[in-house]
């Protein structure tokens, strides 16, 4: 009898690690590509303001741009214009993601639709909260000064890029978590000092690096749950040394979005948060007025 339930027990687990690795494979299979964050922080609030008004999916707008003329001249009145033109392409005044697909296929080629609508995809995927109900890592009061430092070069620890937006403010300036989600990484980090990585509870395969911090808030530690707006730390110098090292460049906040490829992918990769802090300001400037 014993004999036989243990058989069971193995026949049970070996079923369940079949399904396991089936499932990884399914999703590694599913996963997208992760795109270089090329939309320019000017124009990122004026497609999240033209989605608003028009109800055409940002990254479908951003895609044909990006594709197209890499954004050479690209303004409000031809964003406005190339929403128009999607609309009466599919005779709808609201558009899903499915209708904006068919709205590029009928105004392009084959091949350039084929590309803009991966973009699109990927944009999709990767930049989902930039238009969504998300939150500036800091209070509109604030004295925050950030500017694209995404690509600027490094040399501690060796040259390299910068990878990530810094944001300058007075020392112990409350940090808050951009969105809802848990904390999956806490502790000294030799370049980004005293750092926390937030998984974004609605989007699982993003998450947000938050470094160089004073210290962190009162409950924060591995495995929390938070709520967008929280206060999760406060704004320091710290990194660029043994744990504890302070006072090696101006007090600011490191700010990074990691995407997966697929949700369960163990790699993830770095793009450029700006855009998505250029749109998030504006957002946070309307909540407050």
């Amino acid at each position: 009898m014993l004999r036989r339930i243990f058989q069971l027990l193995l026949l049970l687990g070996l079923i369940g690690a079949i399904g396991v690795a089936v499932y990884w494979v399914y999703d590694m299979n599913q996963g997208t590509e992760v795109p270089e964050m090329m939309v320019p922080g000017e124009l990122a609030t004026v497609y999240a303001e033209v989605e608003s008004e028009m109800k055409v999916p940002w990254p479908y707008l951003a895609a044909q741009h990006e594709i197209l003329n890499e954004y050479k001249g690209v303004d409000r009145q031809q964003i406005l214009a190339l929403a128009e033109e999607m609309r009466d392409a599919v005779g709808k005044e609201e558009l899903s993601d499915d209708d904006a697909e068919q709205a590029v296929r009928a105004l392009l080629s084959e091949s350039e639709a084929g590309e803009v609508i991966a973009l699109a995809q990927s944009y999709r995927w990767a930049a989902s909260p930039l238009t969504e109900d998300y939150r500036f890592p800091f209070d509109a009061e604030q004295n925050v000064d950030y500017g694209d430092t995404w690509g600027d070069s490094r040399t501690y620890g060796g040259d390299r890029v910068h990878e990530g937006t810094d944001m300058f403010a007075a020392k112990g300036t409350p940090i808050r978590s951009v969105s809802d989600g848990e904390v999956v990484s806490k502790g000294w980090n030799e370049l980004g000092g005293w750092r926390l990585r937030i998984q974004d509870e609605a989007h699982p395969q993003i998450s947000y690096y938050y470094a160089h911090l004073e210290r962190y808030a009162e409950g924060i530690e591995d495995g929390v749950k938070v709520k967008k707006g929280q206060i999760i730390g406060y704004v320091g110098d710290s990194g660029y040394g043994p744990e504890g090292t302070t006072g090696q460049f101006a007090p600011h906040l490191h700010f990074t979005v990691y995407v997966r490829e697929s949700r369960w992918s163990p790699m993830r990769e770095a793009i450029n948060p700006y855009a998505f802090l250029q749109v998030w300001e504006v957002g946070l400037g309307e909540e407050q007025k």
